[in-house]
């Protein structure tokens, strides 16, 4: 999301329902399994529990989201399933090109960071930490 764009005021009842973050759901699971490469690339059994761990938290978060349903706080920032879903597609594309495994492994945990902001519903804090996420993607 462009930092000119606007977005509108999340209203009582406004949420983002799980069916919705179909492709954010794919695209965590993508990642998770696209981690297995990695693990050729860890240099000790610790990063392979890192990997390990990362992974399940990935997995962890697509099956939580099936059946979510976000309520909006009303009054802040109304974040929709596509500002999501083109977070994940971004963050999903650029995790894939990353070789290092440390440098890949802290940006699965800003990505997941991101899904537990998007978790409260605070529409600030979301774009808060997805601008966070987009400037951990440009760095990589």
């Amino acid at each position: 999301m462009a930092e000119a764009d606007t977005l509108d005021v999340a209203i009582a009842g406004d949420r983002i329902d799980g069916k919705d973050l179909q492709d954010s759901i794919d695209g965590l699971l993508a990642i998770e399994a696209g981690m297995n490469d990695l693990k050729a690339k860890a240099g000790s059994m610790g990063e392979l529990d890192d990997i390990g761990a990362a992974q399940q938290k990935l997995r962890s978060m697509a099956i939580g989201l099936v059946n979510q349903q976000i309520d909006l706080i009303a009054g802040h920032a109304k974040i929709t399933a596509d500002h999501i879903n083109a977070a994940t597609e971004a963050a999903q594309g650029k995790i894939a090109k990353i070789a290092e495994v440390r440098k890949s492994l802290e940006t699965v945990g800003m990505l997941l960071d991101f899904f537990a902001t998007v978790l409260t519903g605070n529409g600030q804090k979301i774009v808060e930490a997805a601008f966070a996420l987009k400037d951990q993607l440009d760095a990589v």
